[in-house]
């Protein structure tokens, strides 16, 4: 047999022993590959290798065939949170989960055969643009994105800072697809905000599950304990998940002694992550929507199910699986599904999602459907006409400084909104539109609608209150 064959050979041997409870990678010595107990099926793999390599009319390399073994190995699963990563993917997704790089600020994963937005990072160049949670990405720089990976979109959308990529999306409602140039910027993902509100209220928001998210947590509890906070509204809305053990160790801050999450194995064995706190000091009501997901789910699923606190909002995504990722060198990597877990009822949430206590829906009113896309290379006046002005105009109209119906014509009501605006962003006020006018008319349209009552927010406050209240009528 020949020598080439080795390291083909002992990655698909590999592979029997990679899909045990404990991910592993070892592999086999090139005499093992001359081993007379190799099964019919690597038989007939090392076969196709030769078959390939005489007849195909170009060369072919050995890494190459591998790769595309292992890639057709994981898609064969038939998961869509299973995974192969060539060895830019897999540095990319690393990245991805480090907090820095350069791209638009979403967070992507498979759903339906679509890649799938499942929420939008604040303050991003995604969320500026108008890209929302339930998103279909269908296009990236006028490539057809149909039956890529998650891996393989981000990395199209990834970027240096300061460039622009075309985003194609299909939207629930929208009859054809909504196309939309971002210019990349560098996300910087923080997982914790807090603030201290009115009454002994605390915001706490979880935006994703990394490594430092336990940390920060314990920060933002001492920093309420000493404000005289006695509820926190826990904002889990749009969170994707991230690290298990992370969730289960922030779960132990709010959920008192008892199960947490239940984690079953593929044959069937039941590991219980558990809280050994006494109960906390703190009220607790939880926004969840239908972009909190997996380890988000964990942590509401946990409080719901023990009582620790009340869930407000939306149904959840519906993600209860649990992947492991493993490094396989020059080949690469994969992300595997390796176990499922219930909440601490035995209740399997997958594609079903979380129902809260009190469903909210979100204000669903789109200020931005139908805008027209600026591109921002124009210099417009008095008597101007066309797709730019209209866009101008629709701008200036959610924000009420037009007081007129858009038609495309720069006429004196619009100069006279323009005028507004300048002078409200400390600009010359010419009435001319240029390069300044449209970063400020992009910032102020992105303040506007960050200024709107959030009315899931809102319920949530009232909720907390009435529970303290409550609390103080029984003393």
């Amino acid at each position: 047999m020949k020598r080439h064959f080795a390291p083909f050979i002992a990655l698909l041997l590999a592979a029997y022993l990679l899909f045990g409870p404990i991910i592993t990678y070892r592999p086999l010595m090139a005499e093992d590959s001359a081993s007379p107990e190799i099964p019919p099926e690597i038989n007939f793999l090392i076969q196709l290798d030769e078959f390939l390599k005489n007849n195909y009319v170009n060369e072919i390399k050995d890494l190459d065939l591998i790769r595309g073994a292992v890639k057709g190995m994981v898609e064969s699963l038939g998961d869509p949170y299973s995974e192969y990563f060539s060895p830019k993917d897999f540095k990319n997704f690393n990245e991805s989960t480090s907090g820095n790089f350069g791209g638009i600020g979403v967070v992507i994963t498979s759903k339906d055969k679509y890649v799938t937005i499942v929420s939008v990072l604040a303050g991003t160049p995604a969320e500026k643009a108008g890209l929302k949670a339930g998103d279909r990405i269908v296009e990236v720089d006028g490539k057809d994105v149909s039956g890529l990976s998650t891996a393989e979109v981000s990395t199209l959308i990834k970027g240096e800072q300061g460039t622009k990529v075309s985003i194609g999306v299909a939207r629930d409602g929208e009859k054809q697809m909504l196309k939309l140039d971002i210019t990349r910027d560098i996300i910087k993902v923080n997982p914790i905000e807090y603030r201290i509100l009115d009454q002994g209220v605390g915001y706490l928001k979880i935006s994703e599950f990394n490594e430092n998210t336990t940390e920060n947590i314990d920060k933002a509890l001492a920093d309420f304990k000493k404000g005289g906070v006695q509820g926190i509204v826990l904002d889990l809305r749009n969170n994707p998940g991230g690290l298990l053990d992370q969730a289960i160790e922030v779960a132990r801050r709010f959920v008192p002694e008892g199960p947490i999450v239940h984690v079953v194995s593929k044959e069937g064995k039941v590991q219980t992550f558990s809280s050994d706190s006494k109960p906390s000091p703190f009220k607790l009501v939880v926004l969840v929507n239908g972009g909190s997901a997996s380890a988000a789910e964990i942590l509401s699923g946990a409080i719901k199910d023990r009582g620790a606190g009340l869930l407000i909002g939306e149904k959840t995504f519906g993600k209860a699986t649990v992947q492991r990722t493993l490094n396989l060198g020059i080949l690469g990597g994969i992300k595997l599904t390796v176990a499922r877990y219930t909440t601490p009822n035995g209740t399997d949430i997958n594609k079903t999602g979380i129902t809260p206590d009190i469903e909210v829906k979100s204000d669903t009113a789109d200020l931005l459907k139908d805008i027209i896309p600026l591109k921002g290379d124009k210099i417009l006046k008095y008597g101007n006409i066309g797709l730019e002005v209209l866009g101008i105009q629709q701008r200036l109209a959610i924000m009420n400084l037009l007081k007129a119906q858009p038609n495309g014509v720069f006429g004196p009501r619009t100069r006279t909104a323009v005028k507004t605006l300048q002078k409200k962003k400390g600009l010359a006020v010419t009435g001319i539109v240029d390069a300044a006018f449209y970063k400020a008319l992009d910032e102020a349209v992105y303040e506007y609608l960050h200024t709107r009552e959030d009315v899931q927010l809102r319920k949530a406050i009232d909720v907390l209150k009435q529970k303290l209240k409550s609390v103080e009528n029984a003393a």
